[in-house]
């Protein structure tokens, strides 16, 4: 799966929470502070974490994955001397 596919489908999830956030700020709008349920705030911030975690591993799989071809690249060149 290349990246842009892995962030958009694992971009669904944060969407969500930051739309339930975006409501209760919107809810209480006049008011000084914002309550969420404890299982609620739970929820989305492992879901933030889910992504973080997925990314930094798909990503780190990019860069080794390019670091390898770069390698390549350079070893297959002749050396002139």
């Amino acid at each position: 799966m290349d990246m842009g596919k892995f962030v958009d489908r694992r971009l669904h999830a944060v969407r969500v929470a930051v739309n339930l956030l975006n409501h209760e700020m919107e809810t209480s709008r006049n008011e000084g502070s914002v309550t969420l349920d404890r299982e609620q705030l739970k929820s989305i911030i492992e879901t933030f974490g889910m992504f973080v975690e997925d990314f930094d591993v798909s990503w780190r799989a990019v860069r080794e994955q390019n670091q390898k071809k770069f390698a390549q690249v350079g070893a297959a060149q002749p050396k002139v001397g």
